[in-house]
């Protein structure tokens, strides 16, 4: 009897070892990642966290100058924007997971499935900027004049 008890005591204890959680069992958790009747298949639930624990940077644009000589046009002034570096993260939880109370939450259930954050680099995109340069016929450049100083004395 001694010996059935302690086996019985041994168990217990080897099993809590082996059957360590790292996940808490809230409502969030169960949502995302349980088992029960009714919610969608695993499958799709474990899509939608690998697509949500996606980020895309985009890098600032490399800006190209090109410049043309042009006849003269009315000139418009826009002011310059500028260019910064954006990083796409996702927000949105899906409908299922309502008890999930913010992003992080979700996240945290996801990760109980071992799936991770997952950051993409977007191709360095490249702007060009068109410069006109106005030409005017008839201008005079660089001309210069003698004038006799004692005729402006007068």
């Amino acid at each position: 009897m001694k010996a059935a008890v302690i086996f019985s005591l041994v168990s217990l204890a080897l099993g809590s070892v082996v059957e360590k959680r790292a996940c808490a069992g809230n409502n969030c958790n169960r949502q995302v990642t349980g088992t029960r009747d009714g919610l969608l298949p695993i499958t799709s639930r474990q899509a939608d966290c690998s697509s949500f624990m996606q980020a895309t940077v985009t890098p600032s644009p490399t800006t190209v100058t090109v410049t043309v000589t042009a006849a003269p046009a009315r000139l418009r002034r826009n002011g310059e924007i500028a260019n910064r570096q954006v990083t796409a993260l996702p927000t949105l939880i899906p409908a299922y997971a309502s008890s999930c109370g913010d992003s992080a939450a979700y996240s945290s259930a996801c990760s109980c499935w071992g799936i991770t954050a997952v950051t993409t680099t977007a191709p360095k995109p490249t702007v060009t900027v068109t410069t006109t340069v106005d030409y005017c016929e008839g201008e005079l450049v660089n001309v210069s004049f003698d004038v006799e100083m004692e005729s402006l004395r007068g």
